[in-house]
């Protein structure tokens, strides 16, 4: 079954991912992109999150899990 491209691409610094229009990235403002990226999280509340501190994410957001 062929993979349903989603119209995101993920910060190669940071991991957030963001719309492919988004030039620079909200979360750390960078400016390399990569279409190639796996997985995602979605972290509401850096301070208690778990998730957060393992992936040591400091802001509110989405993710990538995996950027190559």
């Amino acid at each position: 079954m062929p993979r349903r491209k989603l119209p995101l691409k993920a910060c190669v610094n940071c991991r957030a991912l963001v719309n492919d229009e988004v030039e620079v990235c909200p979360i750390c403002g960078g400016r390399e992109f990569s279409d190639d990226w796996d997985g995602f999280v979605a972290i509401l509340d850096v301070e208690r999150s778990q998730v957060a501190k393992l992936l040591n994410i400091q802001k509110p957001g989405v993710y990538a899990l995996k950027v190559r």
